[in-house]
């Protein structure tokens, strides 16, 4: 098994048991068998793009996260009123420049 993939799984496990949830549980809320959801966990098989971004959503982690690129499990979005806010700053400081 490939160290991503191993970090994959793990963090995949850790996520559930921190939740205390069953893998039968997760697998009815993504729509997928638990045996394939075990798969992923031990590593034996690598989930599609489609099913990654499912994943990250459902633990509400980044998928950077999932793979141990990053050790903060919060996803930063910024909501339209920040950008609003933001977006008069940047630019009023590229026109000073």
């Amino acid at each position: 098994m490939s160290r991503p993939l191993e970090t994959f799984a793990k963090s995949l496990k850790k996520l559930r048991l921190e939740k205390q949830l069953r893998q039968e549980d997760v697998a009815d809320e993504l729509n997928i068998s638990r045996q394939a959801l075990s798969k992923y966990e031990r590593g034996e098989r690598e989930p599609d793009y489609h099913m990654l971004i499912k994943l990250a959503d459902y633990y509400e982690v980044s998928i950077d996260y999932l793979f141990g690129r990053t050790k903060s499990k919060k996803v930063n979005f910024l909501d339209d009123n920040t950008l609003d806010w933001i977006w008069p700053a940047k630019v009023a400081d590229q026109e000073h420049r």
